[in-house]
């Protein structure tokens, strides 16, 4: 399974009682982008990585959201859906009573402006949705229609988890695709930008949040650690109180200091760890010897080792749990992912990279078989 910076949330459900310095009350410390510095671009349209984490999922919402916990699709915008019997048009009603964060109503009409605005700015569109749409209009006061090209089930997760901007502020944004949104308009429960510095910023709750009750904290605080190792030794000494990162050993090193106020949740929800091999480049060019260096994988070890037993080992389907329902159990039991040095060694042979005196084993023209691994820096799990 994949171990990113943001698949491990560790709640800490109550502050430390020995915290080194006095906390604002109701501020939940958050670590989950590894960053040396923070650049304030809040525009959750932006194609690119450097748009702040809680953009997409605190600030911005869309109209229904997949939960991987319960396998299923929850409303969120919208009330619910409906496919036409022909499976070309897919109707969503939009929830009523919703507002932006400047008090302004929410309506189907800012869901079609979002719509066009990825037509118009096809840089923005990163689900690629007018590949397979045609239109997308409001019918009456709460529905939106999109009428697609062609029957693609698979385009309902794009359609729903688009996140969706305000009409009457966006309309007069020059350009769209450059546009941090420095101050932004929107639906989620963090949207008021109250600090913004090189090291920190928070994001205080939205005034008009259409939740009830929601959020329970009145502020997110976000500081700034470059790699993995400072994030955890801030969670360690109390400084942070929720983190996405990998923390080596967490049981001991977090848990243990104060059970009945540190906790860490662990999912197999996230996707698997992969190699990705050039293939271009000979000999990684030849399915023998990418099968070779797959079988020469010892997962069972690497997930005891680097992923200090979180996980399991991955099939041969690369499906986490949150697609059991898709997994088929006779091709997990796929043969050729598992751990066999005989026949990885024996598939090399056969591709003709034969073993030399020195052990190494070496391609057509007599150079060693040598491969450059490729690792984030500051992924402490990775690394491992």
């Amino acid at each position: 399974m994949r171990f990113t910076r943001a698949l491990l949330p560790l709640a800490l459900l109550v502050a430390c009682s020995s915290e080194p310095r006095p906390r604002p009350p109701g501020v939940l410390f958050v670590s989950v982008e590894q960053q040396s510095a923070w650049v304030r671009n809040f525009n959750p349209l932006f194609a690119g990585a450097g748009a702040r984490w809680p953009t997409r999922a605190g600030v911005y919402e869309c109209m229904e959201i997949f939960s991987s916990a319960q396998g299923k699709w929850v409303p969120w915008l919208a009330t619910g859906h409906a496919w036409s019997e022909d499976q070309l048009t897919l109707r969503f009603n939009v929830r009523d009573g919703v507002l932006w964060s400047d008090g302004k109503p929410f309506t189907a009409d800012d869901v079609v402006y979002t719509f066009g605005l990825l037509k118009q700015h096809p840089a923005l569109d990163a689900g690629g949705v007018w590949r397979f749409l045609t239109d997308v209009k409001t019918e009456g006061k709460g529905t939106v229609a999109f009428t697609f090209s062609r029957v693609y089930l698979p385009g309902f997760s794009d359609l729903a988890h688009q996140i969706i901007v305000p009409q009457h502020v966006w309309k007069d944004v020059a350009d769209p695709v450059t546009f941090t949104n420095p101050e932004p308009v929107a639906t989620g429960p963090f949207t008021q930008v109250t600090l913004f510095r090189n090291q920190v910023y928070e994001l205080g709750k939205n005034p008009h949040y259409w939740q009830p009750g929601k959020p329970a904290v009145s502020a997110l605080r976000f500081l700034a650690f470059p790699t993995n190792d400072q994030a955890n030794m801030a969670l360690v000494e109390g400084e942070v109180d929720w983190a996405g990162n990998f923390v080596p050993a967490v049981d001991r090193t977090f848990v243990s200091r104060d059970p009945a106020h540190h906790a860490r949740w662990f999912p197999l929800y996230g996707s698997t760890v992969f190699l990705y091999p050039n293939t271009t480049r000979p000999p990684l060019d030849d399915v023998r010897v990418r099968k070779a260096l797959s079988m020469a994988l010892d997962r069972d070890r690497l997930v005891e080792v680097a992923m200090y037993g979180y996980t399991r080992p991955a099939d041969a389907t690369a499906l986490n749990d949150a697609y059991t329902g898709w997994k088929d159990a006779e091709v997990a039991k796929d043969a050729w992912t598992h751990y066999d040095l005989a026949a990885a060694n024996k598939l090399l042979d056969d591709a003709g990279l034969t073993r030399g005196a020195d052990g190494m084993r070496r391609l057509k023209d007599g150079q060693p078989f040598a491969l450059d691994l490729e690792v984030v820096s500051g992924w402490s799990d990775w690394v491992r």
